[in-house]
Parts: structure tokens; C-alpha cells; sequence
């Protein structure tokens, strides 16, 4: 045991020699400096080698920084994902094909082989035998509305409804106790007749009905969309005439081009002045023809009437006419040339 002690002792003596030559002496009061319990400085870090350092990029030019700076968006839950797929299940890009396919469909189910270009039309029914029958042209998703007048532009009315012998090509309906009917094409280019029973009248009217011919190749197709048939006869509500039968003049196309408001090119317009309304004027030779809604209190050679209203005279040249407004006498200065 105690060679274990010596052998202890001697692997300790080089430790503490170099411990005691470390140390320092223990200042005192005598050496003139205050006792103190800092610690002494420690020694500066040795310096690295200098090495460029990255310049940090300014916020103004760096236009990431923004996103670098907010964090991704979290990916959408499952539900969510489910909600957005049953409530957009097409992207903007699909719904804008989608919507020209569509717009294309209409496009496409809109066309037609020509333009329709309606007219009001007159036309005056002949009764003989032998005589042509008149004619309402329609087309496909336009209706067209036959009146029936009597010779002095009353409405004749329908008495019972009206026969179609071509129900798969065209819809024939009409309004009890009046004068109109109304026939729409169910087909293109497809022809038909109706008869129609006028209260009072003898004999029937027939009407051939057509929409469309199959060898016209323009590029328009005019149709009737008011057709107005009159009958030449005094009807059960016939107007009191100022003057006799026997002026009114039903076959004549000068008369119906002037009353129908396209008169003939040689026509020339007459300014007129007075308080008459809706009354044109106009002078074609040593002629006045004269389309009005009021009664004319002169002397005149013909007329012709329309269902709605309109009159129209024909009469010498003359400066000044009387009409009946509101049952007073209202006269027309006319500018002739």
C-alpha cells in the first residue's frame, strides 16, 4: 500500500509544478491598487482571412422581395378542393370555349337562305268565276295578319273559323265576331289554301297561302305581315260615302300604289298648309291625289279606302280643299307647281 502512495505522489509532482509556474503572486493592500473581482481580458479572436462579402439587394430594385417575403398559400383542403370542382368544374379558359361552341349552335340555327323583308299590302278580292285567287306570303317564325274590308274600307267580320287545308304547313287561327286572321309557316317552302266564310257574303274567300319558293335564289323574300283583302261589296258595316258607288275605284294600281303610300316615281310631293292631320299630298299631270283619315268636302273623280282608315281621292287641280275634322270644316292650302 504504501509504494501505491509513493508512485501517487510522484505522477503528481509535474502537475503541480506546472500549475505553480502559471500562477501568479496574490496582490495586496501594499501594492497601492484596490482588490478587485474582474476577471482579466480575454484574449482577441485571431481574424479570419477577408473574404467579398454579398452585397444585400436594395428593397427598391429587388421586385421579388414581396414574395419572398409572404409565405406560399397553403394547398386547398379536400373539401374545399371538392366544393370548387362541383361549383366550377371548368376552368375560364374551357367556359370561353364552351360559350363560342354556343353562340356558334345559335348562330348557325338562325340562319336562313334569305333575308324576310315585311310589307303591308293591299289587295282587292274578285268574286267572278274565273278570277285569281290572292295570294299571303309568310315564312317561318313571322306571322302574317289578314284583314278583310268591304268596299268602303269597313272590317268585314269572319263568321265561323276558318278552314286550313295544309295544317302540317302552316297555323291558321282568327278572333271571333272581327275581321282578322292571323297564318304562320310551320314549314319552308310549302303551299296551302284557306277558306274563310265573311258574315254576309254569299260565296266564300280563298286564299292561297305560300312560304317560300323553292327555285328563287335571292338573297331576299319579301312577306305580307298585314295583308288587307277587300271585298268588293258593301259589307253589314259599311261607311256612309259622301258621294255615290260609282267613284270608287278598286281595281285601279295607280290609286292603290298613291294609298299605299309608294306612289309612282313621275308623282311629285305639294307642300300644303292647314291643320288636317295625317294628309298627303301629291300632283302627277293636271292631277291631285290627295291620301288623307278625314273626310274631303269637295268634289273629287275616285277614291279608294283601307282597312285602318286611310282615304285616298284623286281630283282636278285646285289650291284649296275643304275637309271634315272633328265635324267642323277645316281648309288645306295647297302649293301647287
Amino acid at each position: 500500500m504504501f509504494r501505491h502512495s509513493l508512485m501517487a505522489v510522484a505522477l503528481l509532482l509535474p502537475a503541480f509544478t506546472v500549475c505553480s509556474a502559471e500562477w501568479e503572486p496574490a496582490r495586496t493592500a501594499s501594492s497601492g491598487q484596490n482588490p478587485t473581482a474582474a476577471l482579466p481580458a480575454a484574449p482577441a479572436p485571431a481574424q479570419p482571412a477577408t473574404q467579398p462579402t454579398a452585397r444585400a439587394p436594395q428593397a427598391g430594385n429587388d421586385i421579388t422581395a414581396p414574395l419572398r417575403q409572404s409565405p406560399p398559400p397553403p394547398s386547398p383542403s379536400e373539401a374545399e378542393a371538392w366544393a370548387k370542382g362541383q361549383v366550377a368544374p371548368l376552368s375560364r379558359t374551357e367556359l370561353e370555349s364552351v360559350h363560342e361552341a354556343i353562340d356558334e349552335g345559335a348562330r348557325g340555327r338562325a340562319w336562313e337562305a334569305a333575308d324576310v323583308v315585311p310589307r303591308i299590302s293591299t289587295q282587292t278580292v274578285n268574286l267572278s268565276p274565273g278570277g285569281s285567287l290572292p295570294v299571303v306570303r309568310t315564312a317561318i317564325n313571322q306571322g302574317s295578319t289578314v284583314m278583310f274590308t268591304d268596299n268602303t274600307g269597313a272590317p268585314w267580320p269572319i263568321s265561323v273559323p276558318p278552314y286550313n287545308s295544309n295544317e302540317k304547313g302552316f297555323s291558321v287561327t282568327f278572333i271571333p265576331e272581327s275581321s282578322l286572321m292571323t297564318v304562320q309557316a310551320l314549314r319552308q317552302y310549302d303551299k296551302g289554301n284557306i277558306t274563310v266564310y265573311l258574315k254576309g257574303l254569299a260565296v266564300p274567300v280563298i286564299i292561297n297561302a305560300m312560304s317560300g319558293e323553292p327555285d328563287n335564289g335571292s338573297a331576299s323574300r319579301i312577306i305580307d305581315s298585314r295583308l288587307d283583302l277587300r271585298i268588293p261589296q258593301r259589307g253589314p258595316a259599311a261607311r256612309v260615302m259622301p258621294s255615290g258607288q260609282a267613284k270608287i275605284d278598286l281595281n285601279n294600281p295607280t290609286l292603290q300604289a298613291f294609298l299605299d303610300g309608294v306612289p309612282p316615281a313621275s308623282a311629285k310631293r305639294l307642300k300644303t298648309q292647314g291643320d288636317v292631320p295625317s294628309t298627303q299630298v301629291w300632283q302627277m299631270g293636271d292631277d291631285l291625289y290627295v291620301r288623307t283619315r278625314s273626310e274631303l268636302r269637295d268634289q273629287f273623280e275616285l277614291t279608294q279606302a283601307s282597312g285602318d282608315g286611310t282615304i285616298l281621292y284623286k281630283l282636278p287641280l285646285a289650291p284649296e280643299l275643304a275637309f271634315s275634322v272633328a265635324g267642323k270644316t277645316v281648309w288645306l292650302g295647297i302649293s301647287l307647281e
